[in-house]
Order: C-alpha cells, then structure tokens, then sequence
C-alpha cells in the first residue's frame, strides 16, 4: 500500500475517532508539564543547589571573642568532623567601595562622564578557588591581577536594578583598572587588646592608596554563588599586600607593639578565621561542636546569605512539582492506552472490512500507527509551541528584570532535552500499546464486517 493511501486512511479514520480530541489535549497537557514544570524545577532545584556548594556559603564566620583562637585551638577545629578547611582572615574585608580613576576599557570611560563609577573589592579567601569561565585562575596569576563578573555593571546608576545593561565580562581579560576606595578612605576591623590590656573590637578608617589591577579572568555572575555584578575579586595574597599598602600610607609601623592594630597585624591568634564545611547541612552540626563543645564564638550560618525564595520555590517545585508532573504523565499514559485499547475494539467491524477487502495484517497496523503519529506531531506541536511561548516570555521577563531575579532563567538546552522526552513518552506509550494490540489485531476475522 502506498504511503498516499496510509495516508488517506488514516486522516480518514482520525475524523472518525471519536477519541482524537481528547487524545490531542492529553499529548498537549503532557507536552506543557514535562517541559514547563520540569524546567522550572530543575532550574530551581539546582540554583539551589549551586547556592548550597559554593564555598562562601559553606564558610562560618568565627572570632577570638570568647577564646584566642590559638594552634590548638585551630587544630580542634580543623579535627572536627565535617570540617574541610579552617581560612585565616586578615586584611581588607571587602567591605568598601571603589571608584574607577583610570581605565583602558573604552566602554567604561564613555559613560564615566556621566556617571560615578563603584565597584566592590575583595580578596578570596585563604584557600578558596573561585571559578573561572574564561581567562586564568588567580591562584596562578602574578599580584595585582583580579577577576571580573561576567555580567559587569561598575556604576551607580543602577536605579531598581532592573535590565542593567551589563558589560561581558569575557571582552574585558587584558584590560587594565585603576581604582581607589571613596574619599579616600577604608576601613580595617580587627580584635586586639585596649590600653587595659581586654581584648576588644575596634574599626579604624584608613587612607586608600591607588590599586592598579590587571584583569586575568572572568567568574560566572550569579546570584545564587559568590559574587555580584559589581564585584571585583583578588587574591588572597594580593589582599594581604594591598592592606600592607594601606598600613604604610596610613603611617602605621607594624613593628610597634603598643599599636592595637600592630599588634593584631602580628599576632595570628587575634585574627579571626572562616571554618569551611563539606556539605550546607551539616553547618548545624559543627556550629554546635564548635560553640557549644569547644567553647569558640562561630556564626550559625554560612558568610552567603541564602535567598529564602530560591529555597521556598526549590522545596514546591522538588515536592509539588514533581507530584504535579508524575501524575499528569501517569493519568495522560493511562488515558493514552485507554484510549488505543478502546480503539482497537470499537474499530473490530471496520478492520474487519478492510481485511475482507483485501488489506493485509501489516498494512492495516501501518496505518494505525500512522495515524496515532499523526495525531501526536499535530497535539505535540501545538503543546511544544505553548511550553515554548511560556518559556521564552519567561525568560525575557527574568533577563531584563532584577540581578536576583537573572537566577531563575532557563537554559534552553536543558528545556529542549524536557521537549524531547515528552515527544518521546507521547509517542512510544500509543506506539507499545499498538504492538501490545498487534496480536488481538492479527485476531480480528472479516465477518467482524458484519458487527456494529
């Protein structure tokens, strides 16, 4: 039989399946939520995720406020379970803003006429890696080299932070910045001892020098992981030799032991630490151990504040979602195989005419399947075109809206993987039924003719 009769038959017999329309919604319903739902779960669940395995997040914030944090002390800590690293904190701690004074970036000097420049700098910490998507790591760069966001916005007009209009990153590798903190000063915390020799916490305002800082590299710019698209990163060592830079210009001798600042500067166990942990979980097991059963002042969280909505819409879309989703797949394989078994039998007299006119077993199958592959491109279509109009409309609103809200956009990628497994779990369910139907197919007589 020709593919122009299999054809004919089967739009023929689609006009008179009084099951067609519903089969199409269910093919279009099943199309929506595997790729709709399905990815905005995944996208979710992994922000989720990313936020959880960064290593800021992972990083407890630890003093000398109740106990000097000595080498044994250290080494307690570093013996705990689930402790990956203990990071010593010294230094400038990113807590100040920077304007650009001098730079070979064309696209940055057009708009700093009409706009101040501020960025924030920060050095990693001790033995932290910061992902790098483009150029070199700064753990094998010289001093004086840093990294930039790959979304990057160094100015002050940022207004709602909405559809900023971000520089690439990646064009900038080469380029060079010279900056220097507003008005001209920094600020330095430590803990050191007062003049009645109690250890105390004290926040002196520095002079800023000018920093001149090569870019090597470009980190990925999100907000779930460490960064932001004003944030500037340098190395832990070259944190450490631009605090030296700012001690000198400030006129402070580091060989004064009657300084408090000297004196922290030189004494490590009045330095404060970051205790890294394996796994986000397990924060509240070593918080207490390190609280409660050594005795050491230590936060309950993470130095990355989490987004208690990615956290919210992860926990909905890992349970609801899921539930959602498994069981409009469930009832829409359910109804797929109803409907093909109910079409089967309804169709016994039909069959039976087409065999007592002469149509072979394999002829009439082919063109039952050609007809549930036909009604499946056209629903499949039709609900692929809505998951994609959805996706899209989605994807533009979160691109051009908040930096928090550029987290929750969509790879495409992952979404045309979603497509293609409901096209393929719309297509094989009727398909296997068909073959599972083949025998009682084979069955059916040309007398069946006869019956209504």
């Amino acid at each position: 039989m020709k593919l122009k009769y299999v054809h004919f038959l089967s739009k023929s017999n689609i006009k008179g399946n009084k099951n067609s329309g519903t089969i199409t919604l269910l093919i279009c319903l099943l199309t929506v939520a595997v790729t709709v739902i399905s990815c905005f779960s995944a996208t979710t669940i992994n922000t989720m995720n990313r936020f959880k395995d960064d290593y800021r997040a992972r990083a407890l914030y630890s003093t000398p406020g109740y106990k000097l944090l000595t080498d044994d002390a250290l080494r307690a800590i570093e013996s705990l379970e689930h402790v990956e690293d203990v990071a010593e904190v010294i230094g400038l701690k990113g807590y100040d803003l920077y304007t650009i004074t001098e730079t070979d970036i064309d696209v940055i000097n057009q708009k700093m006429s009409d706009c101040k420049t501020g960025i924030d700098i920060a050095g990693l910490y001790e033995n932290e890696k910061l992902e790098v998507i483009k150029g070199e790591r700064l753990d094998t760069a010289p001093a004086f080299s840093c990294l930039v966001p790959s979304a990057f916005y160094p100015f002050e007009d940022v207004g709602d932070f909405k559809d900023l209009n971000y520089i690439d990153g990646t064009t900038l590798i080469g380029k060079t910045i010279k900056v220097k903190a507003y008005n001209g000063k920094v600020s330095m915390s430590y803990f050191s001892l007062d003049k009645n020799g109690e250890l105390q916490f004290f926040d002196d305002v520095l002079s800023s020098p000018e920093f001149t800082l090569k870019i090597v590299g470009t980190y990925p710019c999100d907000y779930s992981i460490t960064g932001s698209f004003t944030s500037v990163f340098v190395s832990y060592e070259t944190n450490l030799l631009m605090s030296e830079m700012v001690l000198e210009k400030s006129g402070v001798d580091l060989s004064d032991t009657q300084n408090p600042l000297s004196l922290w500067w030189n004494t490590p166990e009045y330095h404060e630490y970051y205790v890294i942990v394996d796994d986000y979980d397990n924060i509240p097991e070593v918080y207490d151990k390190v609280k409660n059963e050594l005795g050491y002042d230590i936060v309950s969280t993470g130095t990355k504040e989490k987004d208690e909505n990615v956290e919210l819409l992860s926990i909905i879309f890992k349970f609801v979602g899921t539930f959602l989703t498994l069981s409009i797949l469930l009832i829409s394989v359910i109804l797929l195989v109803q409907s093909s078994v109910t079409s089967v039998r309804e169709r016994k007299g039909f069959i039976g005419l087409m065999k007592a006119i002469g149509y072979k077993n394999h002829q009439i199958f082919l063109s039952l399947i050609y007809e549930q592959l036909y009604m499946t491109l056209k629903a499949f279509l039709i609900g692929g075109a809505i998951s994609t109009a959805v996706v899209l409309v989605a994807n533009y609103f979160f691109k051009h809206g908040t930096y928090r809200q550029m987290q929750y956009i969509i790879d495409m990628k992952v979404f045309f993987v979603f497509l293609g497994v409901s096209f393929l779990i719309a297509f094989l369910v009727p398909l296997i039924t068909q073959l599972l139907l083949l025998r009682k197919l084979v069955k059916i007589q040309p007398r069946e003719a006869m019956t209504r």
